[in-house]
């Protein structure tokens, strides 16, 4: 066993299929206020996002906060409409 090697250092996660997940989350984000399921695909989308985060997309993040706004536009508006 090499001496240089932390056995208690987190796992870097694989950056392979961050750039997917982000269009993914971004297409929920933008369908949860137009569909009126906000509530399920804005957490979804923000879930897919903080995943695409945790890999290291630089765009994870912000997608999730655009998830977010999807999720409360779209509550607001399935509120207004009903």
């Amino acid at each position: 066993m090499p001496e240089d090697v932390d056995p208690f250092a987190t796992p870097v996660a694989s950056p392979r299929g961050a750039g997917a997940l982000v269009v993914v989350a971004v297409l929920l984000a933008l369908a949860a206020p137009v569909s009126g399921l906000a509530v399920v695909l804005g957490p979804v989308g923000m879930l897919t996002a903080l995943v695409a985060h945790v890999k290291g997309h630089r765009l994870g993040m912000p997608v999730a906060v655009l998830a977010g706004i999807g999720t409360i536009v779209g509550m607001t508006v399935t509120l207004y409409l009903r």
